[in-house]
């Protein structure tokens, strides 16, 4: 990487004390005769260079560092973690009430919970000039509290329905040093008594970290719901005695975030997917089926990503279209 003139570290770079590159040459007699490992060649190099220079050259090596060959550095340094992780502390809380009425045939459950995690573990991606990683990183404290609810009843004999539905109130509590969303990295960061651009500014000097804290959650959805049912009747297929059926299920989610540090680059809109089956299945566990899943062909995202090392590159995972298909099943 070409080094910034702006940068104070830049102006505090020393020469590395290297090794002659010659000394580690390979000798070849004849074509052919010798089978050598080019990058463990180059290990060989980079375990001297580091022996050297202890105090200021490092490897970035997060995994395959022996299968690529350069395990001799391994001589000189072993692995050396910048960051330790603390293990979550769950606590769960939850009042609910269940209930059957209507000779068992119609189920209500309502439940109330909150949940408080310490020590969040949460993934992100550092945004910030020159870096290039992805990590696990641990925020202060985040909470999610809600209700839920969920209904079953079989109003007759061969059709069956439910419905279920969820509230999410969740959010950082603390998480006062989390990498910034797009909006405030790319830039140089700032050192010293400097002050960082406004957000999008084309040039502006990018905060080192950001307070996210009351933010939303990662991959949450404040709404859920979902819903569907199938009416079964009996008949015989190919004298086979059994049920025709046929089914619908759905469901819904509100708009959420998919980044770690919430951006308006990384918000997935809401959608609801709906599916459809029809079939035949017999008692003694044949069941033969059509299916459409994603049957009105909602576009959307499952997760929009930020890419590392400033690249302004926002990548998308699409979800599934719609599919079509048939599943011949037998249980024994």
């Amino acid at each position: 990487m070409l080094p910034d003139p702006l940068d104070p570290r830049t102006r505090a770079r020393k020469p590395l004390e290297l090794p002659d590159f010659r000394d580690y040459a390979i000798s070849v007699d004849r074509p052919g005769e010798k089978a050598v490992s080019p990058t463990e060649t180059l290990g060989k190099f980079l375990r001297d260079v580091m022996r050297r220079n202890m105090t200021s050259f490092r490897l970035f090596s997060p995994d395959e560092n022996a299968s690529n060959r350069l395990q001799d550095v391994y001589e000189a340094s072993q692995k050396t973690w910048l960051a330790t992780i603390k293990p979550e502390d769950v606590n769960d809380y939850e009042l609910g009430l269940k209930s059957q009425f209507w000779d068992n045939r119609l189920t209500f459950n309502l439940t109330g919970f909150w949940t408080v995690i310490k020590n969040y573990q949460a993934n992100v991606n550092n945004g910030n000039l020159g870096l290039v990683r992805g990590y696990l990183a641990n925020a202060g404290k985040a909470q999610v509290r809600g209700f839920e609810a969920e209904v079953s009843i079989i109003p007759f004999e061969g059709a069956s329905a439910y419905a279920n539905g969820t509230y999410n109130d969740h959010s950082y509590v603390t998480f006062v040093d989390a990498p910034c969303p797009p909006e405030l990295s790319g830039g140089t960061t700032v050192t010293g008594t400097q002050v960082p651009g406004a957000a999008g500014t084309p040039g502006a000097l990018s905060p080192v970290s950001c307070n996210v804290s009351g933010q939303w959650l990662p991959g949450v959805s404040n709404w859920a719901f979902s819903w569907g049912g199938e009416y079964a009747v009996p008949s015989n297929f190919w004298g086979k005695p059994g049920e025709w059926y046929v089914g619908y299920d759905a469901n819904f989610r509100s708009k959420f975030s998919s980044n770690a540090s919430r951006s308006a680059y990384t918000d997935v809109d809401g959608y609801s997917l709906h599916n459809f089956r029809v079939g035949f299945r017999t008692p003694g566990g044949i069941d033969v089926s059509l299916w459409a899943r994603n049957a009105f062909d909602q576009n959307y995202y499952e997760q929009l990503l930020v890419t590392p090392g400033s690249t302004g590159l926002i990548a998308g995972l699409p979800g599934d279209p719609r599919t079509f298909g048939a599943t011949l099943r037998y249980q024994f």
